[in-house]
């Protein structure tokens, strides 16, 4: 496996994976792993669960025909013990994805009737299964708003964080099949993002110019979408290079 590099991809090399996050309830807070077990579709256990409201839209931080903006989400976190989804309530009550009264004590925090469903045949992803970013994108970004700090990848919900040396490197990666670990993946896109990158959420305080930043400065895009071309197992320290 060859390292990424500029001649072959069209910017700076790619080094190892410094980050790993599976959020197992779309919009809300996830879980911070040593490793991803990565599966044909996607991360395991990343996004399987959603909050539904009763027009079957799913909670999340923006609207649209499928989502719908529900903040209360950014105060739970979510975390896999097992084979259980757990998540944890602002006051620290804990409820169980799939067991009796889950859905009425989300309800309660939600102030409206919701309910926990796992994903069926329409995917709870946005728009591809994995996602990815660089160490120096989420710097540049940093540099443009607050006190400099590079933006935490927690505002972008994204599963592997590698390090890198310059801004977007990992944009020029579109196209590309990319090994990270045992897993092969190919690039499909950039990502939009929406006013989630600014958001306050637990234990991560709010960025509240950053949207203005990636619109301004990068087209409203940060980061990659990447499909599964060979499952496997990635780790921390794990290089990441050509396929």
């Amino acid at each position: 496996m060859s390292t990424l590099s500029g001649s072959e991809v069209g910017a700076g090399p790619a080094g190892r994976v410094v980050a790993l996050r599976c959020f197992p309830v779309k919009a809300a807070g996830g879980e911070s792993l040593a490793a991803l077990e990565v599966t044909p579709s996607g991360v395991a256990g990343d996004r399987e669960w959603a909050v539904y409201d009763q027009a079957d839209k799913l909670a999340s931080g923006k609207h649209t025909r499928r989502l719908r903006r529900m903040d209360e989400v950014f105060a739970l976190v979510a975390s896999r013990r097992g084979g259980d989804t757990v998540l944890v309530l602002p006051d620290g009550t804990e409820v169980v994805a799939g067991e009796s009264g889950a859905d009425t004590a989300l309800s309660t925090h939600f102030r409206e009737p919701v309910r926990l469903r796992r994903e069926d045949a329409i995917p709870h992803q946005d728009a591809a299964p994995v996602s990815v970013v660089g160490t120096a994108t989420l710097a540049e970004l940093g540099r443009h708003e607050g006190d400099g700090r590079p933006l935490d990848p927690r505002h972008l919900r994204t599963n592997i964080v590698v390090e890198t040396q310059e801004p977007y490197v990992e944009e020029s990666w579109v196209g590309h099949e990319v090994s990270i670990g045992g897993v092969r993946l190919r690039v499909t896109d950039r990502t939009e993002r929406c006013r989630m990158v600014g958001v306050a959420q637990v234990d991560l305080p709010p960025r509240p110019g950053m949207l203005k930043v990636v619109s301004v400065h990068h087209d409203l895009r940060a980061g990659v979408y990447a499909e599964v071309v060979a499952p496997g197992r990635i780790a921390l320290g794990d290089e990441a290079g050509l396929a």
